[in-house]
């Protein structure tokens, strides 16, 4: 490919946008159930609306178990989402399991979602009800002292790049994206997942976008120089 200006610019653009998804990423490093975000070029397809083929993607590998000690943390282990709805009826998805319960017994996450279980919003009766006396088993069911409530709702996605962050480490499914019910979820209680940003692999990625970075600045000097030396040559005719 022919090197111009613009290809240049590009290159030193997507090298900036690429460095504040990582730094994003490191700043998210100690978020619960933060998913990474990398970014990756194809610059051969032109028929990408993206500038210079830029593609954004969501690393869903699994983060580390924490263990907390309370009843109301819930994390998964392998595939699938949490199911949770908003007081407008809007769907959405999370992997981080940290809920608490309201003055009506509806289990909700920190930021005030409703908890989705097979049977609609997840609500927790029970005569004394303590969260010690709360037991959610590895697939989800939620018992208080020996009596069953609900189930927790875990789904999971045919292609996960139909989900898009829309911040509070929610998901929001596109229109087009097809759900799979995860048969054999895997729930720990008691436990959280922590993000899965392994800051040793950011920080190199940061180097090497550093170094890029410079390279190409290098080029456009070298270009600017070789451009000035053209125009004084032909200012000698």
């Amino acid at each position: 490919m022919r090197v111009t200006i613009p290809n240049l610019k590009q290159a030193l653009v997507g090298q900036l946008d690429k460095n504040n998804t990582i730094a994003n990423n490191l700043a998210n490093m100690n978020t619960l159930g933060y998913k990474r975000d990398f970014l990756f070029f194809d610059a051969l397809d032109k028929k990408m609306a993206s500038r210079n083929g830029e593609r954004e993607a969501i690393d869903f590998s699994q983060g580390t178990l924490k263990q907390t000690a309370n009843s109301l943390d819930v994390a998964l282990s392998g595939p699938g989402f949490f199911t949770v709805e908003n007081d407008d009826g809007q769907q959405f998805f999370t992997r981080v399991g940290h809920f608490k319960l309201d003055d009506d017994g509806i289990l909700r996450t920190a930021s005030g979602d409703m908890v989705m279980g097979e049977g609609g919003p997840i609500t927790i009766i029970g005569k004394s009800l303590q969260p010690k006396n709360i037991t959610i088993t590895r697939n989800g069911e939620i018992y208080v002292d020996d009596a069953y409530m609900d189930r927790l709702q875990i789904v999971d996605f045919e292609d996960k790049s139909k989900l898009q962050k829309i911040g509070n480490n929610l998901f929001q499914a596109k229109n087009d994206a097809e759900t799979v019910t995860v048969d054999k979820p895997e729930l720990h209680q008691g436990f959280l997942e922590e993000s899965n940003v392994n800051p040793a692999d950011e920080m190199i990625q940061l180097i090497e976008v550093q170094r890029q970075f410079e390279s190409v600045q290098r080029m456009v000097r070298t270009l600017d120089e070789v451009f000035q030396r053209a125009a004084g040559q032909v200012g000698k005719y």
